[in-house]
Parts: C-alpha cells; sequence; structure tokens
C-alpha cells in the first residue's frame, strides 16, 4: 500500500527555467514520507526521543517530465521491505494521473547515542510495505576511475542548511551541487543519484569536483581532511 500527500506547485519552488528544481522535489518526497511516518508511526520525533534516526544513504530519483507553477501534484511512498541494516524506500510522483518521477532510496537507522547501525529485525516500525520500484537505473553507481574530476567549487555549511540532527539535510545538497555545475539553462535534470558517505556540519568546509563523460555528470564533495562527504551521478535533457 502507498501513502499520498497532494500538493500544488508554488511559484517559489521553481527556478530559472519555470520548472520545479530537483531540491524542491527531494522536499515533496522527504514530506511526504515524514507524513506516513507521523500518521502511522513511530514519527520522526518519536524516533528521536527513542535515541533513534533515519539517515539516508543513497537515492536514484528518475524525473520524465518537469513540473510547473500552479500544477496539482500527488506524491505517493511507501517502505519497502527491510534487509540487514538497509531500509528502502521508494516514491512517485503523478500529475493528473501521469506519471512524472519516481525514486529508490536506501535508509540506515543509526542509534544517535553511540553512533552504531540497528538493524531492520531490531526495531518494530508500522508503515506501508510494499516492493520497491524497478527502476531501470540504481541506486548504486560509480565514479568512472578513469574520469578526472576538476575543482568547480567550494561551499561552506551554513545554519539555514542544517537539521535536527545537526548535519545538512539531504534535501539541500542538489542546489550545492547545481551551483557549483555549468549554469543548466533550457535543461532539466532527468535523473540524479546521491551517496551520501560522510555528514557536513555547520562550519565544515567542502571542496566540490565535476567531470563529465558518456553524457553524465559526475560529482563530488570532500572534506578538508579528504573524507568524502558525498558523490553524484547526474543526467540533464533539454526542455521541450
Amino acid at each position: 500500500m502507498k501513502w499520498s500527500e497532494e500538493y500544488k506547485v508554488l511559484y517559489h519552488d521553481t527556478n530559472s527555467n519555470e520548472i520545479v528544481g530537483m531540491s524542491r522535489i527531494f522536499k515533496y518526497l522527504q514530506e511526504t514520507a515524514t507524513a506516513q511516518m507521523r500518521a502511522q508511526r513511530p514519527s520522526y520525533n518519536e524516533l528521536l526521543n527513542q535515541g533513534k534516526a533515519f539517515i539516508l544513504s543513497g537515492i536514484r530519483v528518475n524525473v520524465y517530465e518537469p513540473l510547473s507553477y500552479g500544477e496539482k501534484i500527488t506524491v505517493d511512498t511507501w517502505g519497502c521491505p527491510a534487509r540487514g541494516f538497509t531500509f528502502p524506500r521508494s516514491y512517485q510522483i503523478t500529475r493528473s494521473g501521469e506519471l512524472v518521477c519516481e525514486a529508490n532510496s536506501n535508509w540506515a537507522l543509526v542509534d544517535t547515542r553511540d553512533k552504531k547501525l540497528i538493524k531492520a529485525s531490531d526495531v518494530v516500525l508500522n508503515y506501508y510495505i510494499d516492493e520497491p520500484l524497478d527502476l531501470d537505473n540504481q541506486i548504486r553507481f560509480r565514479i568512472p576511475g578513469e574520469l578526472q574530476l576538476s575543482l568547480v567549487g567550494e561551499y561552506t555549511i551554513r545554519y539555514t542548511d542544517t537539521d535536527i540532527n545537526g548535519h545538512m539535510n539531504n534535501t539541500n545538497y542538489p542546489d550545492m551541487l547545481f551551483n557549483a555545475m555549468p549554469c543548466p539553462e533550457n535543461k532539466f535534470v532527468k535523473s540524479i543519484a546521491i551517496s551520501y558517505q560522510n555528514e557536513a556540519k555547520v562550519g565544515d568546509y567542502l571542496k566540490l569536483y565535476l567531470g563529465k563523460t558518456d553524457g553524465k555528470y559526475y560529482m563530488r564533495s570532500v572534506h578538508e581532511d579528504g573524507r568524502v562527504n558525498i558523490e553524484a551521478e547526474i543526467v540533464v535533457e533539454n526542455l521541450n
């Protein structure tokens, strides 16, 4: 079964191409998942009070048609069968019955006190469960080893980037990445996958690297000490 929420695209959800930006799409997905958790329990805050938090480890979002101002959309989400330390979740966005976006994600449940991962068998969750989407492209990807990445930007994490967990919220990463890419005028993001590897907190300084091969952009953000923050695979397409 799926959990559904309806939204109307606001003007400030759109970018200079007059379409909804990827960070905003991420927010629609996460807001819907949060609503399911709040209704079916435990809510995100209830988990936090238990000393637990869901941390996103990877996500793949495919956009089939861009969204525009004033459109009404339905966002569906559901948890998928968990295995080991991995809690998968899927999403779909429809517009007037037309499927315009799909996504798969993997989450880890962390004990906030000792930072250890919690097994799926050791926690009771009451969320709707169904099979994950069968997408052509997977969450996991690899930046080609022969691809040379060039430094394209720097970023210092600010208070407004962070969330209740004290680190940069996963929905803000697409904006950070796209602000360092060549200006994508008359284009939209067809697909994005992000691998979240090491969190970034307020004041952390990141270097952003970019490379392109076979029609795909690859990006990596790196902490001052050399730890990889995130890696991303991005495909853009011309607007009609």
